[in-house]
């Protein structure tokens, strides 16, 4: 006998669906800072192993956060790209805590610091253009 009442995600829309997602990734993300913020108290800012992974983890899990988020909106194609980059650069940049030395580590630094450059970039030449002074 089938229940109608069992959960389907295929019922739910995308857009939902991605919110729920970043939710999470928020949630969690938020956790693993007061986790971070409670090791360094503990061990009085010292340089841990647990200093290192709870903080790469939570860029990791804020930017996937706002990547899903800028799945979700309806927003210009343009926007919400550069807005899917920042978070990507923010995962690149947790992601990059975890890696050795070599290639791979300088590859991924420089893309995060393009992506940042670049994102910044972009948003000072649009108030630039603006020619409001206040």
């Amino acid at each position: 006998m089938r229940s109608n009442n069992r959960l389907c995600i295929a019922n739910v829309s995308p857009t939902r669906f991605f919110r729920g997602v970043s939710t999470v990734l928020f949630v969690s993300a938020l956790a693993a800072m007061l986790a971070l913020l409670v090791f360094d108290a503990l061990n009085t800012l010292a340089p841990t192993p647990a200093h290192r992974g709870t903080g790469a983890f939570s860029l990791i899990l804020i930017g996937s956060s706002y990547v899903a988020l800028q799945i979700s909106l309806r927003r210009p194609r343009a926007e919400k790209l550069k807005a899917i980059l920042l978070g990507i650069a923010f995962f690149l940049w947790g992601a990059g805590q975890f890696l050795p030395p070599g290639h791979f580590a300088t590859a991924t630094d420089t893309a995060v610091m393009v992506i940042f450059v670049v994102d910044l970039s972009l948003i000072i030449i649009e108030h630039l253009k603006r020619n409001q002074y206040e």
